[in-house]
């Protein structure tokens, strides 16, 4: 299905600031790689960025050390710039940890 105009422009800002959130987040120990979900019928509540990190180790320092908080922070932030407002950061953004046991 094709993507209406405004939502092509949403989805341009969102790339634009998730850009600046992985750039922000490589400088954390072990932080590997960004991914996103969205439905932007349900836009911006639907979003979910995962923060992944490497290891079981760097993901528990990353949380002992508020990653989570300053990278939902900024998020928050940065939308806010390109007029999208999250109601509540803490739902859209989180950190997560390799899969390996």
């Amino acid at each position: 299905m094709k993507m209406s105009k405004i939502v092509q422009r949403l989805n341009v800002k969102l790339l634009a600031a998730l850009e600046q959130i992985d750039e922000e987040a490589k400088q954390f120990e072990g932080y590997s790689h960004l991914s996103h979900s969205v439905q932007f019928d349900l836009f911006p509540s639907s979003l979910l960025v995962l923060c992944h990190f490497s290891n079981e180790q760097q993901f528990q320092a990353a949380l002992a050390s508020d990653v989570e908080t300053k990278l939902q922070k900024h998020l928050h932030k940065l939308l806010l710039k390109k007029g999208i407002v999250l109601k509540d950061p803490k739902m859209n953004l989180k950190l997560k940890g390799s899969l390996e046991v």
